[in-house]
């Protein structure tokens, strides 16, 4: 079975890339990481063993790891191509009976990354097909989610990073999830901004 934050890489881009917006002020671009690093540096930057590496196309080489994120348990990917890193990110795994707890967390991390990168610029509900929205309250989002009726996704972007929060549910797990990707050297971005081009004509 793939890491829940490896099979999550193929499906997160749901519209067009995000644009640009203040630039982050750190050191770093995903935990002690810089793009374009290579496997053994980025590897350098954590203190534990691997806990998987594999390859997952668009992406030559994914590495994972189990730590923490914002004090939930997680899981950390970081995905290369051509010995580049071009993404990071984390799958919280906390599991929930009651699906509003998801949604709280959702928030709390929105609440963190808007302090981080500024304003959202893309802040997304999206329906299954023929869905009725119905009630808009946490409790019904929760409900919704949970049965893979609903994604909730907000962005942010720098000149260098984007970053997507979403949380989806459906086929028993619910996923919460911040992916962060090199807006220069990330092969999905560009097949965004290709896509986007074409859709013009």
């Amino acid at each position: 079975m793939k890491p829940v934050l490896l099979a999550l890489t193929a499906v997160i881009l749901l519209s067009a890339a995000a644009p640009a917006h203040a630039a982050k002020s750190a050191s770093h671009d995903f935990r002690n990481t810089r793009w374009g690093m290579t496997p053994a540096q980025v590897k350098l930057t954590e203190n534990g063993t691997p806990t998987g590496e594999t390859k997952l196309p668009p992406y030559d080489l994914a590495i994972t790891y189990k730590g923490k994120y914002e004090g939930f348990d997680a899981e950390i990917g970081y995905m290369f191509t051509e010995d580049k890193l071009v993404l990071g990110g984390y799958a919280v795994t906390n599991k929930y009976d009651d699906p509003v707890q998801y949604i709280k967390d959702f928030e709390k991390i929105k609440a963190v990354l808007t302090a981080e990168y500024g304003a959202t610029v893309r802040d997304d509900k999206i329906w299954s097909p023929g869905e009725d929205k119905g009630e808009t309250a946490p409790e019904a989002y929760g409900k919704a989610v949970a049965e893979g009726k609903l994604i909730m996704q907000s962005a942010w972007a720098s000149p260098e990073t984007q970053v997507f929060l979403t949380l989806e549910g459906g086929n028993v797990n619910t996923i919460l999830s911040v992916l962060y990707y090199s807006s220069k050297l990330n092969p999905r971005i560009g097949e965004q901004r290709l896509k986007q081009e074409l859709e013009k004509f």
